[in-house]
């Protein structure tokens, strides 16, 4: 790492000596996209954070370490808001924090794990063993959101959230679904306590009874292939549920982050809230950005491999989620990193409709492949795809403006990305632990060269050369404009590339 310094701007004299410190790292010629620009500049390092971004050449030439980005992208660090370490869910478990230099391999420089409480546990007790397992393990900078699971959360738990907020857990995630479904009186108390803390609550968006209903209709009529998941979890589970927690963040006054979209219905109608000024926001994530349920049924049940909850849905309602990236109808795009295997997928949670596994292994994929098909595939603009990938996900988490940015006192995380490069997914070359990628074979326009975390180089050409456990747990806090909803209002008006 390099040495600890006062953050002090490039040629103001700040050395003993008079003389202009010399920056630690310097990256020259590139095409710096931060806060909805693009333009040629220099970026200077001292110690740990940007100390000046400027014009070519003025920031002088002389550096402890030099990176030339001439025809690249230098972008800010990606922020993925949302990954799973080490959380089982019924008889598999993701892979480990170790596993966690994938995240800068593929260009993301800070993440944000759960912690997940089941009763009769407290939250306190969650987070800190979360904190626990994964201190030391991390390659990229982390933070914690907490769940609350049900389905009795006593209220001694609920009266634990606002410390845990004040704490620097600041978004408090239920489900409607599973053996971790929190039924709406619960989700009432929970989300009346995180909004007096000043939190955002979080929302796993399936209605259960819907879900439960039909999958028992299909059961009933034979139809017990995994890839009929779609269809017993279909765009009305996912919207019915949207709708309900609506209602209640509305009256209860929180804040609302809906995790994972997959159908239109469910967008527009969190759009219809915004549109009224009320602070929801939404995230999607790369596979459904890739793929639709008709890929549930390739190759047999190796289709079931794309699964994910909610379900895909269909071409129609991908178009839907492109279109809200550009116009900010959804704000982020995530991974939801669950890395498993294949055995996990097909052996050990099966291929029946009523009892799958779900989740991808996407945290190194999900910066260029959201490039490869937003930029490059013309849907979204160069600074779009930088704020719902580094800068939003880093504003609406409390991390900004150390995070999620390219500018002088901000944390020294970036990417130079070469827009130029094209290149095939194969999942014997990547870092995560799972044994497959559903991307397997895909011509991807546009790679991570190179990854800066603080000011040290992280990553280069595919290859981690950080330190394995050098992320710093991140405690986060909301800024005001988040929780009232103004955040990202006032913005230019975001369209996707022409």
């Amino acid at each position: 790492m390099p040495a600890q310094r006062q953050p002090v701007e490039v040629g103001s004299g700040h050395e003993a000596d008079g003389r202009d410190p010399v920056p630690d790292l310097l990256v020259t010629g590139g095409t710096v996209v931060t806060d909805g620009t693009s333009c040629l500049a220099d970026v200077a390092v001292v110690g740990e954070q940007v100390a000046a971004v400027g014009d070519p050449g003025s920031l002088g030439h002389d550096a402890r370490r030099v990176l030339d980005a001439a025809g690249c992208l230098v972008v800010p660090g990606g922020v993925d808001p949302h990954v799973h370490y080490s959380l089982a869910f019924g008889a598999v478990c993701s892979e480990t924090q170790d596993y966690s230099p994938a995240a800068a391999i593929g260009g993301t420089t800070t993440v944000i794990d759960f912690a997940l409480c089941l009763p009769p546990g407290g939250l306190h007790d969650a987070v800190e063993a979360k904190r626990a397992e994964a201190e030391g393990r991390m390659a990229v900078d982390w933070g914690l959101h907490a769940i609350l699971a049900g389905p009795e959360i006593g209220f001694e738990v609920l009266e634990e959230i606002g410390d845990v907020v004040a704490g620097g857990v600041p978004t408090i995630k239920t489900f409607t679904t599973y053996g971790w479904k929190v039924d709406d009186g619960h989700r009432w108390g929970i989300m009346r306590e995180v909004a007096d803390a000043g939190g955002m609550s979080l929302l796993h968006a399936e209605d259960d009874d819907l879900a439960s209903w039909l999958t028992r209709k299909y059961l009933r009529e034979g139809k017990v292939h995994g890839a009929y998941i779609s269809e017993t979890r279909n765009a009305l589970v996912e919207e019915a549920a949207v709708r309900r927690a609506m209602l209640l963040a509305e009256r209860s006054g929180s804040a609302l982050y809906v995790l994972h979209m997959a159908a239109a219905s469910g967008v527009e109608a969190l759009a219809e809230g915004r549109a009224r000024g009320l602070a929801f926001y939404g995230e999607t994530l790369t596979p459904y950005l890739s793929f639709t349920a008709d890929d549930l049924w390739h190759g047999g049940d190796r289709g079931l491999l794309w699964n994910n909850y909610p379900t895909l849905k269909h071409q129609a309602d991908q178009e839907v989620l492109w279109a809200a990236l550009a116009d900010d109808r959804l704000q982020v795009v995530a991974s939801d990193h669950f890395s498993t295997t294949v055995a996990d997928h097909l052996e050990k949670m099966g291929t029946r409709v009523d009892g799958m596994c779900a989740g991808h292994a996407n945290v190194e994929l999900r910066v260029p492949v959201s490039y490869h098909l937003g930029v490059a595939g013309g849907r979204l603009g160069v600074e779009r795809w930088v704020d719902v990938v580094a800068t939003n996900p880093a504003r609406l988490m409390g991390l900004h403006p150390k995070k999620g940015t390219v500018r002088a006192g901000a944390d020294a995380d970036l990417v130079v990305f070469d827009p130029s490069a094209s290149w095939t997914v194969r999942a014997e070359d990547l870092h995560m632990a799972a044994d497959y990628s559903c991307w397997e074979g895909w011509e991807v326009q546009g790679r991570v060269r190179t990854t800066v975390l603080r000011g040290s180089v992280v990553a280069q050409d595919g290859e981690f050369v950080g330190d394995a456990g050098g992320g710093r747990f991140l405690r986060r806090h909301l800024p005001g404009d988040v929780v009232d909803g103004t955040a990202l209002r006032a913005a230019r008006p975001l369209a996707a590339a022409t």
